[in-house]
């Protein structure tokens, strides 16, 4: 007996029983599904250690779902199932119907209206897009985190270079999809160019901040993990994205701000250049002080400060200096003003300062006065003088 049975002599086999091999066809795909679907939902959670390793292997962070996986799944279910019917009208004796319905779905394809759709070409570049963008997801992560790093090359300009990388391949896939699709790309063009004008205004501003995105990532007047001030938001860079940036603040929210915000309007960033910054601590203390002790005092409680750095230590950077300001109402002024080596850790360094100089004005018998006013009310009619109270001898002892 031939092993390689022709696909018409199969078909006739499973003809002989059609009601026992359709339950046959039908338990073994619903059962496959289920398994896959089952497999699915445990890949995205983890569960098992071969699943692990494999997306430590794909680049995907612990606690977050492979998105891709369901377009996978339901380009599998897009494939199978108009196979099982065929099978299934073969196996029942209805050939013209299962080639009518090959047809429809991969040939001749079906008409609505003046639109001819055919089914297997749109399935064909779903799965074609599917597969390119996939890889190129993968390559992505490949290059940014692998190449690039053994390169030398520094976060901030890694994820730039993943960022641009991942929309030009994601744009060229989507173009190779459409294309396998049978998507006719002339006509796609006549109805853009009816509808730019129209969506050009309408999408001015995605435009805008998505230029915006392209020059950040050029020019890259802010990186990932800078501390940057853009009007009334402030906080550490986490994400440079092509249409907004994502900034978390002190108290852990994530803000996200348009990237021409960051080119329109004044950006401060305190570790565009370096990490070192400088901290001022206005102080006042009592006239009549010894202003030579005051200043001694402020330089030594500076200078026992680790985070404050000393003449030497940095290149162009010296010691600490307390400035005479000026002769207030109630106090003499004075500002001591020293750089620190990491600029996110002034607030701390100011406050561990402010601590030690109480502690210092103290042991030196320094007063720090706050303000007195003397009140003097005009105008107020006399008060006359209280009458004495006459006593008795009954009030006597």
């Amino acid at each position: 007996m031939n092993l390689l049975l022709s696909f018409d002599q199969l078909m006739d086999v499973l003809g002989a029983n059609p009601l026992r091999w359709s339950g046959v066809i039908l338990g073994t795909v619903c059962g496959s599904m289920l398994v896959l679907h089952y497999l699915v939902r445990t890949l995205n959670d983890g569960r098992y250690a071969w699943q692990r390793r494999l997306r430590l292997r794909l680049g995907v962070a612990p606690g977050k779902r492979i998105g891709e996986l369901r377009w996978w799944l339901l380009s599998l279910h897009l494939l199978v199932w108009p196979l099982v019917a065929y099978l299934l009208l073969r196996i029942w004796g209805l050939h013209d119907e299962g080639r009518g319905l090959v047809s429809a779905l991969f040939s001749h394809g079906l008409t609505v209206g003046s639109v001819t759709v055919v089914p297997g070409k749109l399935l064909f570049g779903l799965l074609a897009f599917m597969v390119l963008f996939t890889f190129t997801r993968w390559l992505k992560k490949k290059i940014e985190y692998d190449w690039l790093t053994l390169a030398g090359i520094e976060h901030s300009t890694r994820e730039a270079v993943g960022t641009l990388f991942g929309y030009a391949t994601f744009i060229i896939a989507a173009i190779i999809g459409l294309s396998s699709a049978g998507l006719d790309f002339t006509k796609l063009a006549i109805v853009a160019g009816a509808l730019s004008v129209g969506v050009g205004f309408g999408l001015q501003t995605i435009v805008n901040n998505f230029v915006s995105g392209l020059i950040l990532m050029f020019e890259r007047p802010v990186r990932s993990g800078d501390y940057v001030f853009v009007g009334q938001t402030q906080g550490f860079v986490r994400k440079i994205r092509i249409r907004s940036t994502e900034i978390e603040s002190w108290d852990r929210e994530t803000i996200i701000v348009p990237n021409s915000d960051l080119l329109n309007s004044h950006l401060r960033n305190l570790n565009l250049r370096d990490q070192y910054g400088r901290i001022t601590i206005p102080i006042g203390v009592a006239y009549g002080s010894d202003t030579e002790l005051v200043r001694r005092t402020l330089l030594e409680v500076a200078l026992g400060h680790p985070g404050v750095i000393r003449e030497g230590q940095v290149r162009d950077l010296g010691d600490p200096s307390v400035l005479f300001v000026d002769f207030g109402d109630s106090s003499l002024n004075f500002e001591l003003r020293a750089y620190v080596f990491e600029s996110t850790k002034r607030l701390a360094v100011a406050s561990d300062l402010r601590f030690a100089i109480d502690a210092a004005f103290r042991k030196a018998g320094i007063d720090i006065p706050f303000p007195q006013r003397d009140v003097w009310v005009r105008g107020l009619p006399a008060q006359p003088a209280a009458a004495p109270v006459p006593t008795s001898e009954a009030d006597g002892p």
